[in-house]
């Protein structure tokens, strides 16, 4: 027997111990674990593709809103700054006497009986007129009938060395002479306001220096004078200066005025601090502020303030109490503008974006400034 047929014969008897296997069975099988296996895969691809789904809507739902955009406040209308000239009332026209002015004065101011029209008492072209500064109505020799006490100048300014305060009494169409309160000839270079007090009283602030820049400005007095046994005296009131008169010291402090847009227009806020630093109070203080055409104040914090006319800039002036000594005054303003602002400076002066301060009348006490002006800086972002 050859080598082949010994192996015929192995495979043979292998094959006799072989059972028969049934391949359907184990196919369905195959085929069931397949279809399982297919549907656990479509379902989780499913559920990918929905997550992807919901994470994009949910994306798309929280993306933010616009910011709301916030108007700009409305203007506000100011009043226009009344422009008030003096009012001669009595003086306007009238017969007058006006006294003598004294030896310190120039001969060529105008004394004696006349005619006053508007004010203004000239005799010829060789002498200086008398012109009424102010007055006041009180009832200085107790009669019952109102007297007036006028601030008579010779001229327009010191060089004639002529000032006085004379009361006067009406009769028919003349005004008649009462008496001097105080002039020049009392040793006293400006006399420029005055009250009527009660009791036929009359109050003058006295200065003994004088100055173009106004009476605030040097050592000031208020003295009471009255009349007893036909001629005026001193009732009330200091009698001398001191050697260093108190005075209040003030200075001007504005901040940046930035712009931001609003809606179509710009809105900017600013605060303007008013310092006094010294030792008497300041009754009341002009607020002066010049800003470019297109900037007009809006919103609150605008009281007492009034729109000053000019043309070429918005000028705008507020009347605010104080400051008291070693105290501030703060102003809070907000300003609109319709377009974007544009300041111009002046390589010389201030420009049209500046504040300037200075007290109003009637004064009590000297007053110094630091800085009486400043530019107020502007940007927009």
């Amino acid at each position: 027997m050859t080598e082949l047929d010994n192996l015929r014969n192995a495979l043979s008897g292998i094959a006799t111990e072989v059972d028969a296997v049934d391949l359907r069975d184990r196919a369905l099988a195959t085929s069931h674990r397949i279809r399982v296996r297919r549907a656990v895969s479509t379902a989780v691809a499913g559920l990918a593709v929905a997550t992807v789904v919901l994470t994009t809507a949910v994306t798309v739902r929280s993306d933010p809103a616009p910011p709301a955009v916030t108007p700009a406040p409305a203007p506000t209308v100011l009043p226009d700054e009344r422009q008030d000239g003096p009012d001669p009332g009595p003086f306007n026209s009238a017969t007058i006497t006006v006294p003598p002015w004294g030896a310190t004065a120039d001969a060529t101011c105008t004394t004696g009986r006349g005619t006053i029209s508007h004010g203004q008492f000239q005799r010829d072209a060789a002498h200086r007129p008398a012109n009424v500064l102010s007055y006041v109505v009180s009832d200085v020799d107790g009669d019952g009938v109102d007297d007036y006490v006028a601030h008579l100048k010779c001229g327009e300014g010191p060089e004639a060395g002529g000032s006085q305060v004379v009361a006067f009494r009406r009769s028919g169409a003349e005004l008649k002479s009462i008496g001097r309160l105080v002039g020049t000839q009392d040793g006293f270079a400006m006399m420029d306001h005055l009250e009527a007090r009660g009791g036929g009283r009359v109050a003058v602030l006295v200065s003994e220096e004088y100055t173009d820049g106004g009476q605030e400005l040097v050592p000031n007095q208020w003295r009471t004078y009255a009349l007893q046994g036909g001629r005026f005296v001193q009732v009330d009131g200091p009698t001398s200066f001191p050697a260093h008169p108190p005075t209040a010291v003030l200075s001007v402090v504005p901040t940046a005025l930035s712009f931001q847009p609003a809606g179509t227009e710009y809105v900017g806020r600013m605060t303007v601090t008013v310092h006094n630093t010294g030792s008497i109070d300041v009754a009341r203080l002009a607020v002066l502020l010049i800003l470019p055409s297109q900037v007009v104040p809006a919103g609150a914090g605008w009281g007492g303030c009034a729109r000053r006319a000019d043309t070429d800039v918005t000028a705008v002036v507020c009347t605010v109490t104080g400051p008291p000594a070693r105290s501030d005054v703060v102003l809070d303003l907000t300003l609109v503008a319709a377009e974007k602002p544009m300041p111009h400076d002046d390589p010389v002066g201030l420009g049209d974006h500046y504040v300037t301060i200075g007290q109003i009348p009637p004064f009590d006490g000297q007053v110094t400034y630091e800085h009486m002006e400043a530019i107020i800086p502007i940007s927009t972002q």
